[in-house]
């Protein structure tokens, strides 16, 4: 027996091992661009926020040290605080191994590669074979929403929920108290990687993906919730290096006060369900001019893009799969499919009557934001099932035809819908596109979608032939094949990609701008984002314009730039910011450069006079206004500004002003007619009078680091040394080395008192909890090491583990039952 079970567990790696090859040459398939052609993705947040971030960690990596604090965006903001900058995150070190962007490209392919297996691994608990453990993960890893997100930096979080899933189904199925423990460590483990990887929305979804499989699935429902509950307190104290800094921040940013308004942006817009069997349904996602979603789904608000995935195309055969694996009630699957409609109701958000309860009773719904990403749960569940179905399906069950006819009636009967009622559908939407900006085009976004919906129909069409009516001894293997193919064009078409190398060396506008120092450059940029900008030129435009975060790849610091989790203080400035004057604005926070459309300059930032008096959001307004030209470009240009106040200085006269008066203070007309006198947030005494006539006192750097700055300040009268960077929880300061309090001055910045003559300012940033985040995580993971080994050194092995989830539900039946006979 001992034998045999040795052999059985073998057997069970090598097949594991085949669908693990499939699903590397998959992933091979889908990322051949980045992998092997000299290719990097355009869209969502790679070039403007993801790529930026991702330098200032590997930068760090090879430097030695542990970036704390991000110099780079804004006035300075956390970054080891904010999780999913990977920091703690092991698998992200991988970046500084290779030169960007190949390296953070590859951290992608690998993450969606671990997500397909966890999918596959999952399937085969359902009962899938080698050829369904195999189209599950290939079909999680192709999917629409995979495609879209994947580019996205918190895509890694994601990865890990099928592996959940596959956990949480091991404690469900765990009967005996050693094999129930063994399972809970595991989860444990699985859960805290997560955690580590930093995306509380992927947290949660997950977390209720494995309540889901734990109820559908335990014979013991009760016993199990609790183990599986447990499970995250040790989750916790595993993940305390990327929980802890994430805890203390909290409280500081927007993400802990955010209104049930902007929890719901991006909910899910029932239309887009019909993207499940047809991906193109609303045209082109990446263009605005060819994206339907802009004028029947858009859930962005007119703030952001029409939806947070660009796609949630899975395939009609991928569904029929999933309703046929429920047919076996002996593996209880059916309640698989309840969570499956729960998750799709949860990211439906304000489309449903549900969401206000939601999100009042559970608040964490309100920190995460953008309800359709509940939906990539939903997906992993229905890939799985679709493994095990396929098992089904090989039994020639009556009803499956049947299924497979209803799937592909779902996508046939609307395509047929759209083609008899394409003249007035045309008329009735044409008016309303023409009207917006950029123009929509609906002729085009629907003659897009309609050949979309053909090649579908065809697809879903073969696959179920070669799954159902075909007897080749090799069709399931090429209805995989096709389905893949399919999925990957699909994927291939809603994710542009651009030559790494044009976008790798720094654009032509910061030819003109100061070279970068520490501390870097300020480089203002209009946050605004042209729509009219087609996909084959958004690498261009987002590149040359310094869009968003973009200055901050190559030494300068991006203004306002974009930050996730912005602090509460920052965000306030923000949205009064545009009523302050321009000169004062460029004045107070030492913007040593503004970028905008050259046509906008003369207006705005005159060659050969002063800026006139306007206020920061006439700049904004005539960037975003300007129309592109006749090549559907917009050209811009650099413009250095003179005249603004040193990075550190002494300041000679302040004043004091309660913190709810601090932003009213700093946008008022009158505030840049002084830039010696700093506003410092609290209570104290004003500046003497006899200081009403003395200039600032520039302090040199002597020593910089972003989380260390050293200021060499000399002073005639003393006063307030300043350094014009944001001030937050974790820094302190010393004076000649005599530790100081910090002071809020104008608002954002750090200010520490000094007396006059020459004084040595030291600023040091630790980020809140994370040293002992550090050692608590490394403290838990070593007895969590010591204690698994040590359980399952003394386990009798009784068989291998892939052969074990490899085995249905009515093996294990069977071999219970010889065991108590």
């Amino acid at each position: 027996m001992p034998a045999t079970c040795a052999r059985t567990g073998r057997d069970a790696q090598s097949h594991f091992g085949a669908v693990i090859a499939f699903l590397v040459a998959a992933v091979a398939v889908l990322y051949a661009r980045q992998l092997f052609f000299g290719q990097t993705f355009v869209l969502r947040d790679h070039l403007v926020y993801t790529w930026p971030e991702r330098k200032i960690l590997a930068d760090a990596l090879r430097a030695g040290r542990i970036p704390e604090w991000n110099d780079l965006i804004g006035f300075g903001t956390e970054f080891a605080s904010t999780s999913a900058n990977g920091v703690t995150y092991p698998p992200l070190w991988l970046i500084a191994i290779f030169p960007l962007p190949w390296s953070m490209d590859a951290v992608i392919a690998l993450h969606v590669l671990l997500a397909g297996v966890g999918t596959a691994l999952f399937a085969r608990r359902l009962g899938a074979g080698r050829l369904g453990a195999a189209l599950a993960g290939a079909a999680f890893m192709s999917c629409g929403y995979v495609a879209s997100i994947a580019p996205n930096k918190v895509f890694i979080g994601t990865a890990w929920l099928p592996w959940i899933a596959w956990a949480a189904d091991r404690v469900a199925a765990a009967t005996e108290r050693r094999a129930r423990i063994n399972a809970a460590a595991v989860l444990a483990a699985v859960v805290a990687a997560q955690l580590l990887a930093g995306d509380p929305a992927a947290c949660i979804t997950s977390a209720l993906v494995a309540a889901t499989v734990v109820l559908a699935r335990s014979e013991r429902r009760r016993e199990a919730l609790l183990w599986f509950g447990a499970t995250y307190v040790p989750a916790l104290l595993l993940a305390g290096a990327g929980v802890l800094p994430g805890i203390a921040l909290l409280p500081h940013t927007t993400r802990g006060t955010l209104d049930l308004w902007d929890a719901n942006l991006w909910s899910l817009h029932p239309w887009r369900l019909v993207e499940l069997v047809w991906p193109c349904f609303l045209g082109a996602p990446a263009d605005a001019r060819l994206n339907l979603a802009e004028l029947l789904a858009a859930s962005g608000r007119n703030l952001l893009e029409p939806s947070w995935s660009m796609s949630l195309f899975v395939g009609a055969p991928i569904l029929a799969l999933a309703v046929v694996a429920a047919l076996d009630r002996r593996k209880h699957l059916r309640g698989l499919w309840i969570g499956v409609v729960l998750l799709v109701l949860l990211a439906m958000g304000e489309h449903t009557p549900l969401d206000p309860i939601l999100r009042t009773v559970f608040p964490p719904e309100r920190i995460i934001r953008y309800p359709e990403k509940h939906v990539i749960g939903a997906v992993c569940l229905v890939c799985a099932l679709a493994g095990a179905g396929l098992t089904e399906a090989a039994r020639a069950v009556r009803a499956i035809p049947w299924i497979f006819g209803v799937a592909l009636g779902a996508l046939v009967l609307p395509l047929t819908l759209v083609s008899v009622l394409w003249p007035a559908l045309a008329s009735w939407l044409g008016s309303a596109g023409a009207v917006m900006v950029p123009q929509l085009d609906v002729e085009g976004a629907m003659a897009l979608s309609l050949r979309s919906g053909v090649v579908s129909v065809a697809s879903a069409a073969i696959t179920s032939w070669l799954l159902v009516g075909s007897s080749w001894r090799s069709s399931g293997a090429l209805a995989v094949a096709v389905h893949v193919l399919h999925a990957a064009w699909e994927g291939w078409t809603i994710t542009p990609v651009t030559p790494a190398r044009a976008v790798a060396s720094p654009p032509k506008l910061l030819r003109a701008a100061p070279p970068p120092t520490a501390p870097p450059p300020r480089v203002f940029r209009p946050p605004a984002m042209d729509a009219a900008v087609p996909p084959d030129d958004q690498a261009v435009y987002r590149h040359e314009t310094l869009l968003l975060d973009g200055a901050a790849r190559f030494g300068y610091a991006a203004v306002p730039g974009f930050e996730g989790w912005r602090h509460r203080e920052e965000a306030r400035f923000w949205s009064q910011a545009a009523h302050m004057p321009l000169r004062s604005f460029l004045t107070m926070f030492a913007i040593e450069a503004v970028a905008l459309p050259t046509a906008v300059r003369e207006r705005v930032l005159p060659r050969d006079r002063a800026p006139p008096q306007m206020l920061l959001a006439d700049l904004e307004l005539a960037s975003a206004a300007e129309p592109p030209g006749s090549d559907g470009n917009v050209s811009w240009t650099l413009v250095r500004t003179e005249g603004v106040r040193p990075r550190a200085f002494v300041a000679p006269r302040w004043r004091w002003v309660p913190p709810g008066m601090a932003l009213e203070t700093l946008v008022s007309p009158a505030r840049g007619e002084d830039p010696g006198l700093v506003v410092l947030t609290g209570e104290g005494q004003p500046s003497p009078v006899e200081h009403a006539a003395l200039p600032l006192s520039p302090c040199s750097i002597a020593s910089y680091v972003p989380e260390h700055v050293v200021l060499q300040c000399n002073s005639r009268e003393g006063g307030y040394a300043t350094l014009l960077d944001e001030n937050a929880p974790g820094w302190t300061a010393t004076v000649d080395g005599v530790p100081v309090p910090i002071v809020t001055a104008d608002m954002l910045l750090r200010a520490v008192a000094i007396d006059k003559g020459l004084h040595r300012v030291e600023f040091r940033y630790r980020a809140p909890l994370l040293r002992p985040g550090v050692a608590l995580s490394a403290c838990s993971w070593a007895l969590w090491i010591a204690l698994f080994w040590r359980r399952r050194a003394s386990a009798r092995p009784i068989t291998g583990e892939l052969a074990a989830e490899a085995a249905t539900a009515p093996a294990i039946e069977r071999r219970a039952a010889r065991r108590s006979g």
